[in-house]
């Protein structure tokens, strides 16, 4: 087993249960830090359905601290619906975990919308809001990196591709990045869609940093569940095989954040009185999503994708951690049943409405998603 198993528990189960079979990649504060302050900010989400309910995801977060820069939650709350909290006006709380790339112990910080502040519908369902940020003092320290504001108040975020040396010259004489087959685990070819792969680590340094984007030197990382068992159960997976010595060169570009593929989910029960809670899987790693073949062209410190070659699914995995199954699932996302629907608002709709119009009823059944395609052995 590797020393530092992928999994994410809070900090009092990390303190006081002991049941893990080994520490955690990253551990959560119990709460907001006494030292909060509340920052304008601005949050893309979307409202996805599952078999255990409805949920709003938080994927980044931008606030303008100095120059523009991008949060991402590692892990977040369900959020709590206030009706009427103004005449009109409905809101959404919920709290996040954000830290900067390698973060061990992101901080606490609360996130809260209104329905009158949404900006901007996305092509894939997704929204974004302008929201108060409550979080710690010196928050820009624990910023995931740049952002800057584009064409129609919509952000792209600083990236980075890693490639070889050799590698790095056809492709910027060529201004394009090409795409990969390769799925998430680096393991099998998919036949529908193809990824661009980029980071928010500025350079592959160490074990623990190719463990980050999903890869190894042995090719195999451990996971293990959070459950209510005397000791935690593991999973070893096979993925891609690399080293820090392969991928020494780096191309850095902004990234419009309309173009990059919805992240994959963990759920954690509830354990000890605690809430349950959600996980961004490998929160480190971005992907675009394009029809096979597809390219991104690259500018002088930007990408872009063309909507025809665009490909994104309405639908991500919803690993159930208590499950050696579900630990699995975000890496087996294209045969996994374990999934999180995303609701295709628009401008008609917001999800407040959406909420309103369909309380309590059945938002999963009779969904027939687009699955990934791979290759026959």
């Amino acid at each position: 087993m590797i020393a530092s198993f992928e999994s994410v528990v809070s900090f009092v189960q990390w303190k006081t249960l002991n049941m893990l079979a080994g520490p955690p990649s990253r551990f959560s504060p119990a709460a907001l830090g006494v030292d909060a302050r509340a920052y304008d900010a601005f949050v893309k989400l979307r409202l996805g359905h599952s078999r255990r309910g409805s949920v709003i995801v938080p994927e980044l977060v931008f606030g303008k601290l100095g120059p523009w820069r991008f949060f991402q939650p590692s892990f977040f709350g369900p959020c709590q619906l206030g009706w009427d909290f103004e005449p009109g006006v409905d809101v959404a709380t919920f709290s996040v975990d954000l830290g900067s790339p390698r973060s061990r112990r992101p901080a606490r910080s609360i996130l809260r919308i209104r329905s009158d502040q949404r900006v901007k519908c996305y092509a894939d369902g997704s929204q974004l809001y302008k929201c108060k940020l409550s979080g710690p003092r010196h928050i820009a320290h624990i910023a995931s990196g740049r952002a800057r504001r584009a064409a129609g108040g919509d952000f792209e975020i600083l990236l980075y591709h890693h490639t070889t040396p050799v590698n790095l010259g056809p492709i910027l004489r060529s201004r394009e990045l090409w795409s990969s087959a390769w799925n998430l685990q680096g393991t099998r070819r998919l036949e529908n869609v193809a990824y661009t792969y980029f980071t928010s680590l500025d350079k592959i340094g160490d074990e623990d940093d190719l463990h980050r984007i999903a890869m190894a030197s042995n090719g195999r990382i451990s996971f293990q569940t959070t459950s209510f068992r005397e000791t935690e159960a593991t999973l070893t997976l096979d993925v891609y095989r690399g080293s820090t010595e392969g991928r020494t060169s780096t191309v850095a570009r902004y990234v419009p954040v309309h173009i990059l593929a919805a992240p994959h989910l963990y759920f954690h029960h509830s354990i000890m009185m605690e809430p349950a809670w959600y996980e961004i899987v490998s929160p480190e790693i971005y992907r675009v999503g394009v029809n096979p073949g597809g390219r991104l062209t690259l500018t002088k410190d930007a990408v872009g994708c063309d909507r025809v070659s665009l490909k994104s699914f309405d639908h991500v995995a919803l690993g159930d951690t208590s499950t050696l199954p579900g630990l699995a699932a975000p890496y087996d996302e294209e045969t996994t049943d374990q999934l999180m629907h995303t609701e295709m608002l628009g401008e008609d709709i917001d999800l407040f409405q959406f909420w309103r119009r369909n309380a309590n009823t059945d938002q999963v059944s009779g969904r027939n998603p687009e699955a990934r395609v791979l290759e026959p052995r």
